[in-house]
């Protein structure tokens, strides 16, 4: 270990070539950062996910537009508002999630200059739904930084960073925006800052420390169950150091002014904290969740059992750098027994507290989001496995790959389906929890491979975009159209399709004037009821129906949505006498409503084949040049972090 004070030496004397190799190498943290950046760029999902992302969201629009906190406006997805000051709705979440979106908000509002209403909700989500890209790479690296100052290699800590960010429940929430990367972000950097000041007596990353934690109150207020324990740490930490020439008398005093230094360090954070408080209730300690504070329900043991161990929500599962950390903390307890107690006691007390919260499933998303903040703590508690796998047996190196692969096998199952899709489809919580054949772990997959089958099979005829739900629960038609409709025929023979559409309409309505677009070549259709049509289709060409549509009132809602033509009935038989079955890849035309829109991205019979940004983007109507620049700022940017991580480690190798 570095030694920067000649007074107060570390129980480690001066290593040169492990200087030497750390100045060689302090630029790897860096690299880390970039790699998971470019995946999670990549891989981001371009929209918010929840009521509380769409709350947070709110006060970062309000802040940018208005200078204000409250949350207006009469489309609003249903969100857990609070009433505030002067009866205005507010937000009860922590107010750092929100500032620090508004760069991207910035973004979103820059490249929607000009355009609709729809296009500026629709891009200002996008932008601020990347937030948690950076968080979540910036995490990683502070997590690799934090295991090479811990004396273990360069290998183990890649291992650890990749634990994190590529093989837990961390890769689908770098693609939100909850708070809970934010708060993993800032809490890993309290502990690594706070032994950092421990070890080489840097009283500026004392100070880290304690403004990380003071923000990490500002990010979520059930985080203070963290202050206490890195408090102590830092006291024990003062008193344990062995200078053996100062006396108890010295080092309490030493220790108070450390408490000092970090405590101030809090006070930006706690700052944010009152003054937000004061802005929503006028009350410096009045948080939002006072009226949640008995809400601490669920018994400890099902709580526990849910988890930690339940197939739908345990941490080994969704986290398994969690195996490993439990035969990690024993050999970590051997080198750093002060660590090693405050990242168990940091782990246990989050567990202990989500396990009592009468939400302790985080609601309806991916895994034990609650726990989060703790998965970089358990990869840093593994540390030690990975540094003997590093440079162990072949067997030992076996057990973590699998680990790994198997952590980022059920972490790309929460990239690629949107995981309220599953919690929409009417099953009970308790299968999806408690049951194994119901985990979501496997149903992704599930849903995975039927929606590819659905738009991509061979021998099919695909009902495509812009095609609304069917009218009947347990068949594919009748169903409506938007301004078009999609058919496809996967077949490598000309196939003879039968339409029966109904493009009867309303008294007052535009006519329809349907038409039919075969390969480049439109035909024009009869309008009226029952009108029936034959058209032979080439091999794999795609047949466009389109209309001019009409507005249309869903039936016992008040969302209102643009029609066309009703399609009644579709047979498609190949020219060799096959009948191709029907499949269902319909994705309706995008609400124009915010209210509305949040729910296209998840319900279960808008049929989107994954949940990345890309399919969101070319549905969006934003026009050619917008996308065109949103593909290529978010292409570029992470081919650019990519390459410049490549060139560091190649410069450092």
């Amino acid at each position: 270990m570095p030694v920067v004070n000649d007074q107060m030496q570390s129980t480690f004397s001066p290593d040169t070539s492990r200087i030497a190799e750390r100045a060689a190498h302090r630029r790897t943290p860096l690299a880390a950062f970039l790699f998971l950046l470019a995946l999670y760029l990549l891989t981001a999902s371009g929209h918010l996910y929840s009521p509380d992302e769409e709350a947070m969201y709110y006060v970062t629009r309000g802040l940018a537009t208005r200078g204000d906190i409250a949350i207006e406006g009469d489309d609003l997805v249903p969100m857990p508002l609070r009433e505030g000051r002067d009866g205005r709705m507010v937000s009860p979440y922590g107010i750092l999630p929100s500032l620090a979106a508004l760069p991207f908000f910035a973004l979103g509002a820059l490249l929607a200059g000009g355009a609709s209403v729809e296009v500026y909700e629709y891009l200002t989500r996008f932008t601020v739904s990347l937030l948690n890209a950076p968080v979540t790479a910036a995490t990683g690296a502070v997590l690799f930084s934090c295991v090479v100052s811990l004396g273990y290699g360069r290998r183990a800590a890649w291992l650890a960073a990749g634990a994190f960010g590529v093989a837990s429940l961390a890769w689908p929430y770098a693609r939100t925006f909850f708070s809970e990367p934010l708060a993993g972000l800032l809490l890993i950097l309290a502990v690594e800052r706070a032994y950092s000041a421990s070890v080489r007596h840097n009283r500026r990353a004392l100070l880290i420390s304690g403004v990380a934690t003071g923000l990490l109150l500002a990010t979520r207020i059930a985080a203070l169950v963290a202050a206490p324990f890195l408090m102590l740490y830092v006291a024990a930490a003062t008193v344990s150091c062995p200078g053996a020439s100062r006396g108890m008398a010295e080092r309490l005093r030493v220790m108070a002014a450390h408490l000092g230094l970090w405590s101030l360090g809090l006070v930006p954070g706690v700052a944010l904290v009152i003054g937000y408080n004061l802005a929503r209730f006028g009350v410096p300690l009045a948080s939002g969740y006072g009226d949640e504070a008995s809400a601490f329900t669920t018994p400890l043991l099902t709580g526990l059992t849910g988890l930690l161990l339940s197939p739908g929500k345990s941490l080994f599962l969704y986290a398994p750098v969690a195996a490993l950390a439990l035969a990690g903390a024993p050999l970590l307890w051997q080198r750093w027994r002060l660590e090693t107690a405050l990242l168990l006691l940091l782990v246990i007390v989050h567990v202990v507290l989500y396990a009592r919260w009468h939400a302790w499933d985080g609601g309806g998303v991916w895994g034990p989001r609650l726990l989060l903040p703790i998965v970089p703590l358990l990869a840093v508690l593994a540390a030690p496995v990975f540094e003997r796998a590093a440079s162990g047996g072949w067997a030992l190196r076996m057990v973590v790959g699998i680990v790994l692969a198997f952590g980022t096998i059920n972490a790309l199952a929460g990239v690629l389906v949107n995981p309220a899709i599953y919690l929409n489809m009417g099953i009970p919580r308790r299968l999806i929890y408690f049951d194994g054949a119901y985990s979501p772990l496997l149903a992704h997959w599930r849903i995975a491979a039927e929606r590819w089958q659905a738009r991509y099979g061979g021998g099919q005829c695909v009902i495509g975009d812009g095609f609304y739900f069917p009218e009947m629960r347990d068949a594919l038609l009748p169903r409506m159209t938007g301004a078009y409709g999609t058919l496809s025929c996967r077949s490598d023979r000309p196939t003879l399709l039968t339409l029966r559409i109904n493009d009867e309409r309303p008294t007052g309505a535009p006519p329809g004037h349907p038409t039919l677009d075969i390969a480049g070549r439109r035909v024009a259709l009869r309008g009226g009821q029952g009108s029936l049509f034959y058209v032979l289709a080439p091999p794999g060409a795609p047949l466009v129906l389109q209309v001019q549509p009409f507005v249309q009132t869903i039936p016992g809602t008040e969302r209102q949505r643009m029609v066309g033509l009703r399609i009644d009935a579709i047979t498609a038989i190949d020219d060799h006498g096959v009948r191709l079955p029907l499949s269902d890849a319909a994705i309706e035309p995008p609400p124009a409503s915010p209210r509305y829109r949040w729910g296209w991205y998840f319900v279960p019979t808008v049929r989107h084949t994954t949940d990345l940004w890309p399919g969101y983007l070319l549905r969006s109507e934003i026009g050619f040049i917008r996308a065109l620049a949103v593909v290529g700022l978010l292409v570029s940017t992470a081919l650019a972090a990519g390459v410049a991580g490549g060139r560091r480690l190649g410069v450092e190798g």
